[in-house]
């Protein structure tokens, strides 16, 4: 039983003492208020620490960095293959779902 007591404890200290590290997260998101595909913006944002340091736009068409390690990125990522992939995005992740939240969205209003 004493064992068991121990194990949980020190579960218990590892896990709260990694709750304190930093957090790096990224959003894909799709702004619209119609279904046509000009309507629609595509987001790609990489956040640390809750405060978004890179973002691509559909909108402006490349990454844009608001920190020194974001620019740094956008810059990177703009002369590579990540901006076209990130350009399309926009067709693959957000035209055809914004079809079916839109209609979903009608439906339950």
């Amino acid at each position: 039983m004493a064992s068991l007591i121990v194990s949980f404890s020190l579960l218990f200290l590892l896990t709260v003492h990694t709750a304190e590290g930093f957090e790096e997260y990224t959003v894909n998101r799709c702004v619209f208020n119609s279904t046509e595909p000009d309507d629609i913006q595509y987001i790609y944002s990489h956040y640390y620490n809750k405060r978004e340091y890179v973002r691509f736009d559909s909108r402006v068409g490349e990454f844009v960095g608001y920190t020194e390690y974001g620019v740094y990125n956008a810059k990177r990522w703009n002369e590579g293959p990540e901006v076209i992939q990130s350009r399309n995005e926009k067709e693959r992740y957000c035209v055809h779902n914004v079809g079916l939240d839109y209609r979903t969205g009608l439906a339950k209003s």
